[in-house]
């Protein structure tokens, strides 16, 4: 069943879960692990990982590969395909190859950290101990043996299992990391890394056996696999060129993004620009302020990409001229989810501006607030608007991109990686981390507009105007007097220090936001009444079900 809004409330409820675990734990270890150590694992070592995984997941999730032949899909996405003009395998020796081909799938993650940790031992300016980077990239290599099943998930509406095993992810790293910090005497650094492990090792487990039990119990949305051999590659049956192709140019494509997504973090690992420390200090202030955007913009981008590719041929470019109630459909949902989700991004920042330094004060305690963690909270507040709009428009335009439109997008990012480089070091030279903020709101917000023209273009005359995605004037009124309110309760209660001053500027903004959300729900509920009940696909509908229906192949 393709539903947009079922697989929200699954890869929001269960990432939301985590998310507030793992936030909790880090509000604790950062008053008991030291500031450098923090700085070098969240800072330098995450983004090994992350680029390392990004890398390898990136190409399959986002290219169109899912096609008529479900094993040449199955076999892409272990990367085990060959031509069978180069490789024949008979059917006594399938078991044999299924061996083989299931250890092919990490060693695309393994080439990646071939050519990372070299750069990372010897580029970083930071010196960094072999085993401590080696179990970062290990565990990066470990998760991707469940890749392929994570693929799998999203293709075919798997949206719990799916939120289940990426929320457990998340979790488990940090309810590891707390365990072994609390009955361990080991140094802080190598508990990370064994945590890190850990955690890969038993997300992995995870996926492999709950596959074993969907096919053994006959799963709905994968009756297209027979068996539990079928989620594993064979061979014989090669590969289809148009994916490794789409799958190619992602993967040059991906690059560039991860540069552009992580740069503030590529300039501070290998630059002098912040000692780990202020590393340390950044880092703290960016988990508390995607806090938003890691609970509810990164699964709405995730489930709005699975429904929008879904529903859409990236083939056939005319497909909106079709006056037809189902392509109707599709513009409402995102006309909708873009309208909400600037309502959202304007409330955080009406909020977070005037209360970013209690936020601070409970987050990190002195610590935070003492290295200016209230301005850079502050400045991130009014990030979290662009994040939102950036994240849907670019769900919608890579679902409706060929493999054209997607290697000319890659040269903007090629361009735009260097620009924003080039920014990051720039305005942190002028401005210190806040410089780093300011530099991603100047990328992304040129992305917005490159992701924009290509909707418009695409859509043509069904493309919703800028101001049908604005809210209401009356609404935009009522969070301009709550940002007055607030920052007057800043200066009134919130700048002075004690318990009861603070209680009373909370007090504030709790009826300042009671009030704004009272305002939206009543001004916006005949709008979602007339546009979420067709949000969704008719129940019992599957992906190759809809594809079929609207002659949609992918």
């Amino acid at each position: 069943m393709t539903k947009l809004f079922d697989a929200l409330r699954y890869n929001f409820s269960l990432q939301f879960v985590s998310r507030l675990l793992s936030f909790g734990i880090n509000m604790y270890l950062l008053r008991v692990v030291d500031s450098s150590v923090i700085g070098l694992v969240n800072v330098r070592l995450m983004l090994l990982y992350d680029t390392v995984l990004f890398l390898t997941r990136e190409p399959m999730r986002k290219a169109s590969i899912l096609n008529e032949n479900l094993q040449r899909f199955v076999n892409l996405i272990w990367l085990s395909s060959r031509d069978k003009a180069a490789i024949s395998v008979n059917d006594d020796n399938a078991a044999r190859a299924s061996l083989i081909s299931n250890v092919m799938f990490p060693l695309i993650s393994m080439a990646l950290c071939g050519v990372i940790v070299p750069l990372w031992m010897y580029g970083s300016s930071t010196p960094l101990a072999l085993p401590v980077v080696l179990s970062f990239a290990g565990s990066a290599v470990i998760e991707a043996l469940a890749e392929p099943f994570c693929v799998i998930s999203l293709r075919f509406s798997l949206d719990k299992h799916f939120a289940v095993s990426q929320g457990l992810l998340i979790a488990l790293k940090r309810v590891f990391i707390f365990a072994l910090i609390l009955d361990t005497p080991i140094d802080h650094l190598t508990l990370f890394s064994v945590a890190q492990i850990v955690a890969a090792v038993a997300f992995t487990l995870f996926n492999y056996a709950a596959f074993y039990r969907y096919a053994v119990s006959g799963k709905a949305e994968l009756a297209s696999f027979r068996s539990y051999r079928d989620f594993f590659p064979r061979l014989e049956e090669g590969f289809d060129a148009g994916s490794i192709k789409a799958v190619s140019t992602l993967l040059a494509h991906s690059v560039l993004k991860q540069l552009l997504t992580d740069g503030s973090a590529f300039v501070m690992t290998f630059t002098r620009l912040l000692t780990l420390p202020q590393q340390a200090v950044y880092d703290s202030i960016e988990r508390l302020g995607s806090l938003v955007s890691r609970l509810l913009l990164a699964p709405l981008e995730e489930s709005s990409f699975a429904y929008f590719s879904n529903a859409i041929s990236s083939a056939k470019n005319s497909v909106f001229k079709q006056n037809t109630d189902s392509h109707d459909v599709l513009v409402r949902t995102f006309t909708a989810l873009m309208r909400d989700l600037i309502v959202c991004g304007l409330v955080v920042s009406a909020f977070g501006v005037p209360y970013s330094g209690v936020a601070v004060s409970i987050y990190g305690g002195q610590v935070l607030v003492a290295n200016g963690g209230a301005s850079l909270l502050a400045t991130y507040a009014v990030y979290i608007l662009i994040i939102a709009i950036n994240g849907v428009t670019e769900a919608f335009a890579f679902a409706t991109m060929n493999v054209e439109q997607i290697f000319s997008h890659g040269g903007f990012l090629l361009v735009s990686s260097l620009v924003h480089l080039s920014l990051s070091y720039a305005l942190c030279l002028q401005f210190g981390a806040i410089g780093f903020i300011l530099a991603n709101m100047a990328n992304m917000s040129v992305r917005i507009v490159y992701s924009w023209r290509h909707i418009n273009k695409y859509l043509g005359m069904k493309c919703p105007s800028v101001f049908a995605l604005l809210p209401s004037f009356g609404t935009i009124v009522f969070m301009g007097f709550a940002l007055m309110g607030g920052l007057f309760s800043l200066v009134l209660f919130g700048s002075t220090p004690g318990l009861s001053h603070t209680l009373s500027h909370l007090a504030v903004g709790g009826v300042l936001f009671v009030m704004l959300a009272l305002h939206i729900w009543q001004s916006n509920c005949s709008v979602h009444h007339m546009s979420f009940p067709a949000l969704v696909m008719p129940c019992g509908e599957t992906v190759r079900d809809a594809h079929e229906e609207n002659a949609v192949t992918r």
